[in-house]
């Protein structure tokens, strides 16, 4: 049923698009993974990781959509057939709006205006700190008002959601929104700064299964020649406010993201990551080392990525006793095609 309903989807918005200026993307990773823990070898293997399909129609200047399937190997056996179909975006943009200069209003399955969740281009092949600690879904359902700072200076978005993400569609919406707010600012072109906050809630027919969550996050990145340094400290807070003498669980991470481009072709990387999933418990910090490389085959017209390779060597360190570490060594290829059809 859920894979008629996708189907039923992309033919209803490829009619739709027919009169419109539309933009085609095809974006694949194909990845081998060879992974050991406490010197044995726990896997090797080659796997479609994953597949983006996208239309991006442009009804005129001041209207535009996106419209995206994310389809995946099934790692953990939990698709009969061993693969996974989902939509990951279905939203209208209505540039100018109101009348503020550089705004839009989003409609529909959209990105999580959430550190920096939303705009991601995976430069490792780990997912963003967000994402892979489990903060915040990348996409949801709602409605957002993005906007720019005059004169260059920053921009700010905020944002409503239904809390459901996209991977369970309809299966965890409650009677509270989630609500985000999201700022950044532009000092001058080097450095970027800023933060998002977060609040979202679950509750249930008892009052007493309440839960509310608290999520923040403040960023830096500088951008300096031929390197960049992007750091990020994230915090959640969760507590049961009906619920007497029960402390609140604490989580805290922090990802630090240096990438040196050698030239066109070459970047070198690293990547550190601290996850305390709660700060009240000893010895349950794990830290992530990530060392790699990408190498640039080809660009398109843009100078925007169209084939590349990507190596990573990977390892995780348990502060418990009870956990192995985990090395990894992880190499992928991604290829980018994208075409305008029906262009005005």
């Amino acid at each position: 049923m859920k894979k008629l309903l996708v189907i039923l989807i992309l033919t209803l918005t490829l009619i739709g698009t027919l009169q419109a200026e539309t933009k085609f993307k095809m974006e694949l990773w194909n990845r081998w993974t060879y992974q050991m823990r406490d010197g044995e070898v726990t896997k090797n293997e080659m796997a479609f990781k994953r597949g983006y399909f996208r239309l991006e129609p442009k009804f005129n200047e001041n209207i535009m959509g996106r419209f995206n399937l994310d389809f995946f190997s099934d790692d953990d056996n939990k698709v009969a057939d061993g693969a996974g179909l989902k939509i990951k975006y279905a939203y209208l943009n209505f540039r100018n709006f109101i009348p503020i200069k550089d705004s839009k209003l989003t409609i529909g399955l959209m990105q999580t205006y959430f550190g920096t969740i939303y705009e991601w281009s995976y430069p490792t092949i780990e997912g963003d700190p967000s994402d892979i600690y489990k903060f915040v879904s990348s996409t949801d359902f709602g409605l957002g008002f993005s906007g720019k700072i005059p004169n260059g200076f920053g921009s700010y978005n905020l944002g409503v959601y239904n809390g459901e993400g996209y991977k369970k569609v309809g299966e965890n919406i409650n009677t509270d929104m989630n609500y985000v707010v999201n700022l950044r600012i532009n000092p001058i072109n080097e450095v970027t700064f800023g933060g998002s906050y977060m609040f979202r809630s679950e509750n249930d027919v008892d009052a007493d299964d309440r839960e509310e969550y608290n999520l923040m996050v403040g960023i830096g990145k500088f951008a300096f020649g031929n390197f960049t340094l992007l750091a990020e400290y994230l915090q959640k807070v969760e507590s049961t406010p009906n619920v007497e003498d029960v402390d609140a669980l604490t989580t805290n991470v922090i990802s630090i993201l240096p990438v040196y481009k050698i030239d066109d072709k070459i970047e070198l990387l690293a990547r550190y990551d601290i996850y305390d999933p709660n700060t009240n418990n000893d010895n349950d910090i794990e830290n992530t080392i990530i060392a790699g490389l990408n190498y640039h085959i080809m660009r398109n017209a843009n100078h925007a990525p169209k084939l590349f390779v990507q190596t990573n060597y990977k390892l995780t360190q348990f502060e418990s006793n009870n956990e192995e570490d985990v090395q990894e060594i992880l190499v992928q290829l991604r290829w980018i095609f994208s075409e305008i059809i029906n262009k005005n």
